[in-house]
């Protein structure tokens, strides 16, 4: 008997899609926990607290595709100055600060890596909040986009996480069912957003806890509890 028709006789969920966050499940989250922001800040001469605060308000605007990050950042660094010039040496520079404080996390891309190669049929979606310039810097280095078979990441469906927008928009690209959907992230509020639509959800508070989680999950067609 087909193993999806006995877990719906079971009463347990049936996963055929991944929604898979990047920013702490596939690297580390780099406004968070890197000094590049405060490096940032020191290059254009602006206080680092209150350049870190408007960075995260302005984010939406660079995740969504609105706007490119780097204008974005040599704005705020203006401070109500006149922007510096964004010429090609000071995008390097940008990159370069930036690329400097990605840290990949190879057991993750392992994790999803075998997933592929043992559940062809399941698809696998990228569903992060990132700049598209900062998202293909960190595929070109270190090739996360080859892990899925679908970018939903947030400059390609023009929406941010949480908005319920965001995943309704994913999962009609993907033409997916939120019901047969497992999301993966490590912030709480995105989850919920994702529960709320029926979603299963998996809670990644630190990527070595991802392969454990996974394969459970999996395996069991168990939902997670989240807080």
């Amino acid at each position: 008997m087909n193993r999806h028709r006995v877990a719906r006789e079971e009463g347990r969920a049936v996963i055929r899609t991944l929604f898979v966050d990047a920013g702490g499940v596939l690297y580390n989250n780099i406004n968070e926990e890197t000094d590049f922001l405060d490096r940032v800040a020191d290059r254009y001469g602006v206080d680092r607290a209150g350049f870190a605060r408007n960075v995260q308000a302005a984010a939406p605007g660079y995740e969504s595709g609105e706007r490119h990050v780097h204008q974005v950042l040599a704005g705020l660094g203006a401070n109500g100055r006149r922007p510096p010039v964004l010429t090609p040496a000071e995008a390097r520079w940008l990159d370069g600060a930036y690329l400097d404080s990605v840290r990949a996390y190879g057991e993750s891309f392992r994790v999803l890596r075998e997933l592929r190669a043992e559940r062809p049929e399941m698809e696998l979606v990228l569903t992060n909040n990132e700049a598209e310039q900062w998202d293909r810097l960190k595929d070109e280095a270190h090739g996360h986009f080859a892990l899925f078979d679908t970018v939903c990441s947030s400059w390609r469906t023009g929406r941010v996480k949480p908005a319920l927008s965001f995943f309704t928009e994913a999962l009609r690209r993907c033409r997916a069912t939120a019901a047969e959907t497992l999301l993966i992230d490590d912030r709480v509020p995105v989850l919920r957003v994702g529960a709320g639509l029926g979603m299963l959800t998996l809670h990644v508070p630190a990527p070595e806890v991802l392969g454990d989680r996974l394969a459970r999950t999996l395996r069991d067609y168990a939902l997670p509890y989240v807080r």
